[in-house]
C-alpha cells in the first residue's frame, strides 16, 4: 500500500516497535494472542455450512432441468455428512428434522490439526 503525503510541511518519523515472539499456531497461538481470553471472540458471527454432497454435470443437462428433476449426488444416504467453517470441514453429523426444519446431529468433530 502506497501513501502519499499532500502536505508539504508535514514531518514524518518512524515508529519502532518491539518483537514478538512468536508463538506456535493454532488455539494455543491464539489463546496466547488474546491473552488467554478467548471469551472475547465469543459474540463473534460465524457462518456454517452443512455440505450433503457434490454434484458433477455439464450446463446443458443443468439448462435442461425441469421441476420434478433429480440430481444424484457424490454420498450414500447413510454417509454423514459434512459441518463447515470457512470451507474446512470442522465436524461431520447427520441430518435430522428439528420442528419444521433440518438440522444437523454431530456425530464426530475435526481432529486439531
Amino acid at each position: 500500500m502506497s501513501v502519499h503525503n499532500r502536505d508539504a510541511s508535514a514531518q514524518t518519523h518512524i515508529i519502532e516497535l518491539s518483537e514478538f515472539q512468536h508463538q506456535s499456531g493454532g488455539a494455543s497461538g491464539a489463546a496466547t494472542a488474546l491473552g488467554g481470553n478467548l471469551h472475547l471472540l465469543d459474540s463473534v458471527p460465524v457462518k456454517l455450512t452443512v455440505a450433503v454432497g457434490n454434484v458433477e454435470t455439464t450446463v446443458a443437462e443443468l439448462l435442461a432441468l425441469k421441476e420434478a428433476s433429480v440430481l444424484k449426488i457424490d454420498r450414500a444416504a447413510d454417509t454423514p455428512v459434512d459441518l463447515l467453517l470457512n470451507g474446512n470441514v470442522v465436524a461431520r453429523g447427520q441430518l435430522v428434522a428439528v420442528d419444521d426444519n433440518f438440522g444437523i446431529r454431530i456425530t464426530e468433530v475435526a481432529a486439531k490439526a
